[in-house]
């Protein structure tokens, strides 16, 4: 039985699962190196096939992760098909709605708040109307692919969210389950909240879009003149460097604009879509950083608030979550911490992209899947691998007057003998991670202890915010000496926050967040990656530390790196000095050791 779930939206993503099993997962970003790559992804569903080995024809059933491209925008989703005929943006009604939209919006809205329901009906008819074969054009699109228009499926954006969390969870069949969603809007919604028990799903609230908690915060980061949809996460990272005293009076006022109500829905004081008409006036003359801070506080409490009301309701006590708002990795945590809540699953890499993710477990459910043959998400190693030949091949382009390269028998001894010297040094082996988040097969990788290699990284090569912090990969086995976390979360994937240890402040300095000493973790296991807990490994016998500094290999603005020519180009293009490929170790020859 092979599915493939496709996301069409911002950040387009193909997954393949076969038999219950993701085996391939890659975002359309990493192919055309346009960071977010939005549209039909068809450069991903094409390599996703080459990775497994499968062909066109053998697919039985394509799902979208959304219901009907009509109501959910999908203007914007189909924004990046390279097709123009299939691409309802080319014509004029597009415009249209544009128009029609902004002065619903624009005015409406904002003097007459309690419209917003009104706002929600109308709207998907006038997508409707103006366009009436966006479907089909969509179709038309699939078709070109070689996949028929009787193989495909459209589920509802939050259910697609909903399945992402429930079947990659390690609790999914065990016991009961809570499963929240939370994002700006898709389908007409912007949260749920379902039980999952005795093999069925039961959907128990939904908040209608308009009152988002996702909208307001990314309103919040455009005001800040930050990229709304993409640097939440700079904010976040910013909010801890505040005086708390100045945050709780700005949080005072922002909470008048959202709430949660006895149902376990949202409500806002206001339709979300218009929330860039009214922060100005709350936010004025406020501090950059108060603002950050008061915008973390709120999520943090609604959150947990929200939580709190559905597990004294349901008695479940166990939570599997997804939505971009759970990118949030502080939140998370104050989730966790919640004495309300026995366990907690955030699936990684929660945006939209995992949106493709569970319309493939969907259509395996649809098709009549067994439950019992879905496995659940061990790694996220499901990207594209290079052989050593080509790895060879692309070296042979580079200028041996100002590279030295050297094939090494073990090249892991080689890289933590680097790291151990203070040197910064970026990796690229075996299959490209899914997702965010890097976790050492496309990363860069330094001395967690040594403070020095954060302003190496943040002005030569990857031009990040001063204040960003950075994240380690933990061994496994070191796990407890770095963190504290009593509830044993699977912090394999950088989804969370956790307080931080004495021993892990003296050793883990510069991959921790330099305020409010929390750690974002990626905990490493032997069996899910050999090679690169034997770097760590091989650091520890030098240095005592069992742990590195990871962040994600790439150049600011763009995508993390996918293949060994996007590794050299970067290499090539800023001041990275090592660059451990394969078994192959390159270094610029200018370096003097």
């Amino acid at each position: 039985m092979i599915i493939l779930g496709v996301n069409a939206s911002h950040t387009a993503t193909a997954c393949l699962l076969v038999n219950g099993e993701i085996v391939a997962c890659i975002s359309e970003e990493r192919l055309s190196r346009i960071k977010s790559q939005a549209g039909l992804p068809i450069l991903a569903i094409n390599e996703v096939l080459k990775i497994s080995g499968y062909k066109v024809s053998e697919i039985d059933l394509l799902v979208f992760g959304f219901k009907d491209p009509k109501v959910n925008s999908c203007f914007a989703a189909l924004r990046g098909t390279r097709d123009e005929k299939s691409d309802p943006t080319s014509d004029s009604s597009f415009e249209k709605v544009k128009k029609i939209s902004w002065f619903l919006k624009e005015e409406l809205l904002v003097r007459i708040p309690f419209t917003k329901n009104i706002y929600n009906s109308i709207m998907p008819m006038f997508y409707t109307f103006l366009d009436k074969d966006l479907q089909e054009k969509l179709l038309l699109a699939i078709e070109q692919i070689g996949i028929p228009s009787e193989k495909v499926k459209f589920v509802d954006h939050h259910t697609a969210h909903a399945n992402s969390a429930i079947f990659s969870s390690p609790q999914f069949g065990k016991k009961p389950l809570l499963c929240l969603t939370l994002d700006g809007m898709g389908d007409g919604f912007c949260s749920t909240v379902s039980i999952v028990k005795n093999k069925q799903i039961k959907l128990i609230a939904k908040t209608p879009q308009g009152n988002s908690l996702g909208d307001l915060y990314s309103f919040v980061t455009y005001y800040l003149g930050m990229r709304m949809g993409e640097h939440e996460y700079k904010v976040m990272g910013l909010a801890s460097y505040t005086d708390p005293k100045h945050a709780e009076k700005l949080y005072l006022r922002l909470k008048e604009l959202i709430w949660v109500n006895e149902d376990l829905t949202f409500s806002t004081n206001v339709h979300s879509f218009v929330f860039h008409r009214i922060l100005p006036k709350i936010l004025k003359h406020e501090r950059f950083d108060n603002i950050a801070a008061a915008i973390q506080i709120l999520t943090e409490r609604l959150l947990v608030e929200w939580v709190e009301k559905i597990v004294k309701l349901t008695g479940v006590h166990d939570l599997v979550c997804a939505g971009g708002v759970f990118m949030n990795v502080k939140a998370n945590q104050k989730i966790l911490e919640s004495p309300m809540v026995r366990s907690l699953y955030v699936v990684p890499s929660s945006g939209d992209e995992t949106t493709a993710i569970g319309a493939a477990y969907w259509g395996y459910d649809r098709l009549g899947g067994e439950w019992g043959n879905i496995k659940p998400l061990e790694h996220l190693y499901l990207g594209t691998n290079y052989s050593n030949a080509d790895i060879t091949k692309e070296i042979k382009k580079i200028s041996r007057k100002k590279y030295q390269v050297e094939k090494m028998d073990h090249i892991e001894k080689e890289v933590a003998k680097l790291l151990s010297k203070g040197n910064v040094v970026a990796r690229f082996y075996g299959s490209m991670e899914f997702g965010a988040r890097a976790l050492g097969n496309r990363s860069i990788l330094a001395d967690p202890a040594n403070l020095d290699c954060i302003r190496e990284i943040n002005e030569t090569i990857k031009s990040r915010d001063f204040w960003m912090p950075f994240a380690p990969s933990i061994l496994e086995e070191r796990q407890n000496d770095y963190f504290i976390n009593p509830k044993n979360y699977p912090a394999n994937f950088m989804t969370i926050t956790f307080v931080t240890t004495e021993k892990g402040k003296q050793d883990l300095k510069a991959a921790m967040h330099r305020y409010d000493f929390t750690l974002r973790p990626q905990i490493v296991r032997k069996d899910v990656n050999p090679s690169y807990h034997r770097i760590i490994t091989e650091f520890q016998k030098l240095t005592g530390i069992g742990a590195v500094l990871n962040t994600s290999f790439n150049l600011h603005g763009y995508p993390i790196v996918m293949s060994p020519k996007d590794a050299l180009e970067v290499l090539e293009n800023s001041g990275l000095k090592y660059l451990a490929i394969g078994d192959f170790l390159i270094w610029k020859k200018d370096i003097i050791d």
